[in-house]
């Protein structure tokens, strides 16, 4: 399997657990560590990374920088809005 398949994946698997919980922010290294760990999905940190910087380019996820100067990642806001909607609908 190829790196750009396996940043796919992983990108999938993030969104997805974002999606199923829309209000949940973390940073990398726990993103990788729990959400991925828990879904059994093993990659190393660049897939990572990498995975996260194709979903923050093209607004699927937004970051935010944490008092102790840590980045936590989080669905984008219009995500999070359209996923609010849909449930209300």
């Amino acid at each position: 399997m190829s790196e750009e398949t396996d940043e796919m994946q992983v990108a999938v698997e993030i969104l997805d657990y974002m999606k199923k919980n829309p209000d949940a922010a973390d940073t990398e290294e726990h993103i990788r560590n729990w959400w991925l760990s828990a879904r059994e999905v093993e990659c190393k940190r660049e897939t990572v990374t990498n995975a996260l910087h194709m979903l923050e380019q093209n607004e699927f996820i937004e970051h935010v920088e944490l008092p102790d100067k840590r980045i936590a990642y989080r669905l984008h806001k219009k995500l999070q809005i359209s996923i609010q909607d849909g449930e209300q609908g």
